[in-house]
């Protein structure tokens, strides 16, 4: 994906950020490059590195004090990481990085962040990684605005509305994630997004969905209950 969807998808509730970094990888010999395995679980990350994930995705997760999971950004190859907590200094949050597939991931020293010399020999990598901070930023804030201003059936048609433009606005795609993942990236209980995906089958704009197919039959229509947020019922 190029940095064009990215910003698109920036506006959006929930997204993936991918290869808007990719400039970083001309860099790899500053790092230290690392395989992990799918399902592994970023727990020990130092706040004096950062990373640049080569291949692969990740999934970050916020967590609750009762371990409830939201997550909130899906991380695709070509993407930085770990970059936030250096630049931003805040309370420290619970979240999760997992790896949903074998992943390539090098480890930058955050001390390259405050090199001016760095800064001057790479110009285009630090233009990267302000315009990346843009993305999340705007992606972030679009969440914050649906989770407390847009009701549960507008939240799905959005996130619903956004998979058929990420997948090149094609009719059929393949979301890679269930109903019940879906559920959880929406911060809703899975009963409810079961029942907005019914009205919706029913009003015909939607039909299969499921990890693998996600048929999107009246984007049009699906676009319309998205930007109004309205009920269904």
């Amino acid at each position: 994906m190029d940095s064009t969807k990215n910003d698109n998808r920036s506006r959006e509730a929930l997204f993936s950020i991918e290869g808007v970094n990719r400039e970083w990888a001309a860099v790899l010999d500053l790092g230290v490059c690392s395989s992990l395995p799918r399902g592994y679980e970023l727990t020990s990350i130092d706040p004096s590195d950062f990373y640049l994930l080569v291949s692969g995705s990740l999934k970050l997760s916020c967590l609750a004090e009762d371990g409830h999971e939201r997550v909130v950004m899906i991380i695709g190859a070509g993407t930085l990481f770990g970059e936030i907590a250096h630049l931003h200094l805040s309370a420290l949050h619970q979240h999760s990085l997992r790896t949903l597939e074998p992943c390539e991931v090098a480890r930058f020293p955050m001390k390259l962040l405050e090199d001016e010399n760095f800064y001057r020999s790479h110009p285009h990598l630090i233009r990267s990684l302000v315009h990346s901070l843009g993305i999340k930023a705007g992606a972030f804030f679009a969440q914050l605005f649906d989770s407390g201003l847009v009701e549960v059936d507008g939240r799905v048609c959005r996130w619903l509305y956004q998979q058929w433009k990420q997948h090149g606005c094609r009719r059929v795609c393949s979301p890679g994630l269930s109903q019940g993942d879906a559920a959880a990236m929406l911060g809703i209980h899975r009963s409810s997004l079961c029942r907005v995906i019914r009205e919706l089958r029913q009003a015909g704009i939607v039909g299969k969905f499921s990890r693998r197919t996600l048929e999107i039959n009246d984007p049009q229509a699906l676009a319309g209950r998205a930007c109004s947020g309205r009920h269904m019922t």
